[in-house]
């Protein structure tokens, strides 16, 4: 009896299970559902892309064939890597590495025009992609994606024209794709081109450079020109504030001959003590005493050379030392020996 009832619960369990997969499907986070109920006609769609919530759960469901249900992956894909070689407007050929994102934004028309086939899909967004990027990317030259100039720049302009025209060919396809985005990676140039790539760009920098050399040529004699012509007029200001100055000072000059003629001698002895002024100055800047080397026949020293009256007087003769002397004897002895001294000398 024990067993029979155990065996009806296994019987009862089964057959929930059973009604519950034939009544009921799951639809989970990650996807979205159509339910076709017949004839063929769409009952719902659940949890799609622009759902205001999340609508992943249990839901009821008339058996097969009676209602069909079909899911689809509704997470983010990504078509990356590189295109096939494109030509720019210049004739450089190039090779487009693009990023894409994309994911399902109508599973109906997915179905309908894809048969929900993802594979599928990809080759069909890569090849709107690359017809795009061929019809902006052959109105650029190769400036406009590579120079060192951002005037020259046109990347973001490219990428917003290729993701644009993407986006409308999708949607005039009814895909039931959504484009969320497009980048471009890298740009690389075939080896046989890269060559003659640096053989431009060595010869535009070559002639960059003659240009700025030329200007900095133009602009050194320029300046060179400009300086020596203001250095002409300094010296011809100076020249003439110099004719200027040494005409006032011979004229000054003159004035003071013409003062100098009446008193010549005032103007010798001023000019004297002139001469030892400078020679005092120059002596206290150096910082050395002041030497002179006199004759004993300049005053006052004369009396050294002359004695006091003059080269003529003898003092043996004067009546004032012999009166002191006492004898006159002494003084003829004397002057006869002085006479003799002289004589001798």
């Amino acid at each position: 009896m024990k067993e029979n009832k155990i065996t009806v619960l296994i019987v009862i369990i089964a057959f929930v299970l059973m009604c519950a997969y034939v009544f009921t499907f799951q639809v989970r986070t990650t996807e979205m559902a159509i339910h076709f109920r017949p004839p063929g006609q769409v009952h719902r769609v659940i949890n799609r892309p622009d759902a205001q919530e999340d609508e992943s759960g249990l839901y009821f469901r008339l058996p097969y064939p009676i209602d069909q249900i079909s899911t689809f992956d509704r997470r983010v894909r990504v078509i990356d890597g590189p295109l096939a070689q494109t030509q720019l407007q210049d004739e450089w050929q190039v090779f487009v590495s693009i990023s894409a994102p994309w994911r399902l934004s109508d599973p109906v028309q997915f179905q309908q025009n894809l048969a929900g086939n993802v594979e599928q899909a990809a080759e069909h967004l890569r090849d709107i992609i690359f017809t795009e990027t061929s019809n902006a990317i052959s109105d650029m030259t190769f400036r406009n994606l590579v120079s060192t100039n951002e005037d020259d720049l046109r990347f973001r302009e490219l990428e917003d024209q290729i993701r644009e025209g993407a986006r409308a060919a999708i949607e005039d396809r009814n895909y039931g794709l959504e484009l969320l985005d497009f980048g471009i990676r890298r740009i690389a140039i075939p080896e046989a081109t890269t060559e003659e790539v640096f053989r431009r760009m060595e010869a535009e920098r070559e002639r960059v450079a003659r240009v700025y050399l030329e200007e900095g040529e133009f602009e050194r004699r320029r300046i060179i020109s400009e300086a020596e012509r203001k250095a002409q007029n300094i010296r011809a200001d100076a020249m003439a504030e110099a004719k200027k100055i040494e005409s006032e000072g011979e004229a000054a000059e003159a004035e003071f001959y013409e003062i100098f003629a009446e008193a010549p001698e005032l103007a010798i002895y001023l000019r004297r003590l002139e001469s030892l002024r400078n020679i005092a100055e120059t002596a206290r800047e150096d910082g050395s005493p002041i030497s002179f080397v006199l004759d004993t026949r300049s005053e006052p020293l004369s009396v050294l050379y002359s004695g006091p009256q003059g080269e003529g007087y003898n003092i043996l003769t004067d009546p004032i030392h012999r009166a002191v002397s006492g004898s006159g004897e002494e003084a003829e002895g004397s002057e006869d020996g002085q006479d003799k001294d002289q004589d001798e000398e």
